[in-house]
């Protein structure tokens, strides 16, 4: 065959004859290969084919090392740092330009002055647009703190009593090495970072200030250290998972007297004690026996002296329900029976409710993702998909009325000891060596996500139709 001139090369020594131009492709199409299997990242190990090029990647081996111990060592320097300046609910100003200043570390793009001025958003893009959500909430308890610890908190009447400085720093954790493997990432993944979860709504603030949107967030995971379950433990359910809760506050408004005279006033206290006895007595009578419904009495406060009936009483206390049915049910029976007994006892009653929490109920696809991420990272033996909910409850639940989604307890309790103390007691402190398995869970549900092992659809909406069970919708794969 004759040889082309000079000017019929590519520049490279290859002659443009039909065999070498294939061989050309072949050698283009191949580093392709390689590129697109270097930059796939999954948590199970997926082999991908291009050409002859096999490769297989998980994320597994990568969750542990000297790299993820200084990631987790970082995080429980963090969490020291936040216990010691715990700030209540929409105050939590130093916590924020704490947590701020570390993603800027990081190098994560921050949006600061969500929900109020407290809240903030991170943003790590990988090389889709598919969008994943991790939380963690800022705020403390007004506790005085008992545990003695080097750390404890400076600030007097104030502590983390519920453990939230440890959920947000193991968000951190996750965001330092997402961040650091983010070229590897299909996706992005929002770091959100909340004021105000103790009975204060900051995750609906948050979403009305749109920090679940630009870019739109498709599925979000969360966590919450529970003390009765042993580290390296998690556990959670599909469908609802924590309770609704709402509390309430009944004022009964009668006229005071002199005790010598009880003929000449009316009795706030009487009518109250018959209140309570109704509540406990008549509105779970209302409830079909088949659902869930705790109503709890906190608190009775009347009086000054021993020898005068005061004008007023008031009474405090808890509804926790499980399903929207049951829970507008139960309201509507202690308005009822409220007002009833007032009028029997010639007193004027008020019983108002503030406004409560949601119950967090996990889509299908979400727990699906959960049990089996779980599984692979902490072994099957370790991780508990549960009967029934827990009764307590979580604003977590106004993310999973948006978009898909998990949330679950981690095991905080050292195997070791018999009992841990428990949430909100002046002794909870969150445990460092917890820190590593939650940082693990967050990084391996987010590329889990990501890498698309499961797709679903919201089985939780704003405004769920009028029933006493909770919907159950089955998760769809992308085809």
């Amino acid at each position: 065959m004759p040889r082309c001139q000079k000017d019929q090369t590519d520049g490279t020594g290859y002659f443009l004859t039909a065999p070498n131009i294939l061989r050309k492709v072949i050698d283009h199409t191949l580093q392709i290969g390689r590129t697109a299997a270097r930059l796939h990242l999954s948590l199970n190990p997926v082999t991908l084919a291009f050409g002859d090029v096999m490769r297989t990647k998980s994320i597994i081996p990568m969750l542990a090392g000297p790299h993820f111990d200084h990631i987790v060592q970082r995080s429980i320097q963090l969490r020291h740092r936040l216990h010691q300046c715990p700030e209540l609910g929409y105050h939590e100003k130093q916590t924020s330009a704490l947590i701020a200043g570390e993603l800027r570390r990081l190098k994560i793009p921050v949006t600061t002055g969500l929900a109020g001025g407290t809240g903030l958003t991170g943003l790590i893009t990988g090389s889709g647009r598919r969008c994943v959500a991790l939380r963690g909430e800022m705020d403390a308890l007004p506790v005085q703190e008992q545990t003695g610890k080097a750390w404890a908190s400076r600030r007097p009447g104030v502590m983390h009593a519920c453990g939230h400085d440890g959920h947000t720093s193991m968000v951190l954790g996750a965001a330092a090495w997402l961040s650091r493997h983010r070229s590897l990432l299909p996706g992005q993944v929002k770091l959100l970072f909340q004021p105000a979860e103790e009975g204060l709504n900051g995750a609906l603030r948050m979403c009305e200030s749109g920090a679940l949107d630009r870019p739109n967030v498709a599925a979000v995971f969360g966590l919450h250290g529970w003390p009765p379950m042993n580290i390296g433990h998690v556990a959670t359910r599909s469908g609802v998972f924590l309770a609704a809760v709402d509390t309430f506050e009944i004022q009964i408004r009668g006229r005071g007297t002199h005790a010598a005279y009880p003929h000449k006033g009316i009795n706030p206290i009487a009518c109250g004690a018959a209140i309570v006895e109704a509540l406990a007595a008549d509105v779970s009578r209302e409830i079909d026996p088949s659902n869930t419904l705790v109503l709890t009495i906190a608190t009775f406060n009347a009086g000054t002296a021993p020898n005068i009936i005061p004008d007023l009483s008031t009474i405090t206390g808890t509804l926790r329900t499980l399903t929207p049915a049951t829970r507008r049910s139960a309201k509507a029976s202690m308005a009822r029976i409220c007002k009833s007994i007032g009028v029997a006892h010639r007193c004027q009653v008020q019983c108002r409710f503030t406004s409560g929490t949601p119950a967090t109920v996990n889509s299908a696809a979400g727990a699906d993702l959960f049990e089996r991420t779980a599984g692979q990272i902490l072994g099957k033996k370790n991780v508990s998909i549960l009967d029934k909910p827990f009764l307590w409850s979580e604003d977590f639940a106004y993310y999973l009325q948006r978009c898909d989604g998990c949330f679950f307890a981690l095991g905080v309790k050292p195997p070791a000891i018999k009992e841990y103390p428990m949430l909100h007691n002046p002794r909870y402190d969150f445990p460092d060596t917890a820190m590593a398995t939650g940082i693990r869970m967050l990084i391996a549900l987010a590329v889990g996500y990501l890498a698309g092992d499961t797709i679903g659809i919201n089985c939780n909406p704003p405004d769920p139709v009028d029933s006493n069970l909770p919907l159950h919708v089955p998760p769809q794969r992308r085809t």
